[in-house]
């Protein structure tokens, strides 16, 4: 097995376009099908089909590996909690959430504060997990590909300026099973999903690469008081959503819903009164899974919570 180490640079470019105020990660991989899950012994054998993703760092260019002002899987960084989040698949039916599995849970820091999700085609054999601050994907067949997408983190403070990925990750190949593939994604706010790289099997090699995406990522925006105190409970829910904030202002606003393929899923108009505001939102319809509610005034401006529903 090769440790792979990955330089990304990312040139911000102040633009009109969008307002960027979050951005957030998508690393995703492929395996060839552990089967059986055990071996003679009954040992588990699905880290012989494995991705692991050792660590994501973002910083200003230049800073990512030594001042990164976000970072996962690293000493300083924030530190996966070991855990299994994915597993016992057999009979999930969802193709796009893990909810039909024996165990599908949120990814947590070692605090147990959440720091991302798994999606993608969990089914069979599959396995997500975490241990030595490591995250791996096991088992999830040829054609399955399997993501991890971390919370949005704020980025409002380096608009205009270029800033860069640094990932470092791990293919395996033993016996007959190995790593399928490989891809990242980035995206900022709740806009399209730009692919950073793709790479096939032949990737179980050392790969040191650097690239620069060029586009025209705008400068943040600052969230309006009102939506400072914004709170969003019960979480995870099951029926409903309460909204609670303090506004300095009454605004006609608007409450939209999103699932993590960032498709809108649940629009509504939101009457804000200036003072105490507590409202109610019925999600009993939606399926279970990760959500984004965006609160908006009539500037555009945005606040962005992430709620989980659950059964």
């Amino acid at each position: 097995m090769h440790k792979v180490y990955t330089l990304f640079s990312v040139l911000l470019i102040a633009g009109n376009a969008l307002q960027a105020q979050t951005m957030q990660l998508k690393f995703c991989g492929k395996t060839s099908l552990v089967e059986p899950a055990t071996d003679n012994q009954g040992n588990d054998q699905r880290h012989k089909g494995a991705l692991r993703l050792d660590y994501l760092r973002v910083g200003r260019v230049g800073s990512s590996k030594l001042n990164p002002f976000y970072s996962l899987g690293v000493s300083g960084g924030t530190s996966f909690k070991n855990f299994i989040y994915v597993d016992g698949c057999q009979n999930n039916s969802n193709t796009t959430y893990c909810s039909g599995c024996s165990r599908c849970y949120t990814v947590t820091d070692a605090g147990n504060k959440s720091i991302g999700v798994f999606q993608g085609k969990m089914l069979g054999n599959v396995r997500t997990r975490s241990t030595n601050n490591d995250l791996y994907l096991e088992s999830t067949g040829d054609q399955n590909v399997v993501c991890f997408v971390t919370d949005p983190f704020d980025v409002s403070g380096h608009g205009g300026k270029k800033i860069e990925i640094n990932a470092g990750y791990e293919g395996t190949q033993v016996e007959n099973f190995a790593t399928k593939n490989v891809s990242c994604e980035y995206r900022y706010n709740t806009g399209n999903w730009v692919g950073i790289f793709n790479q096939n099997s032949n990737f179980l090699r050392i790969i040191d690469t650097t690239l620069l995406v060029l586009q025209n990522v705008p400068v943040a925006t600052i969230e309006f008081n009102a939506l400072d105190d914004l709170e969003v409970f019960p979480n995870p829910t099951a029926d409903h959503l309460i909204l609670r904030m303090e506004s300095n202002l009454a605004f006609a606003g608007s409450v939209r819903i999103l699932n993590y393929q960032n498709q809108l899923v649940s629009e509504s108009a939101l009457d804000v009164v200036s003072g105490t505001n507590i409202n109610k939102i019925s999600i009993a319809s939606l399926p279970d899974g990760m959500y984004l509610l965006q609160l908006s005034d009539p500037s555009g401006r945005t606040a962005t919570r992430k709620f989980a529903r659950q059964r």
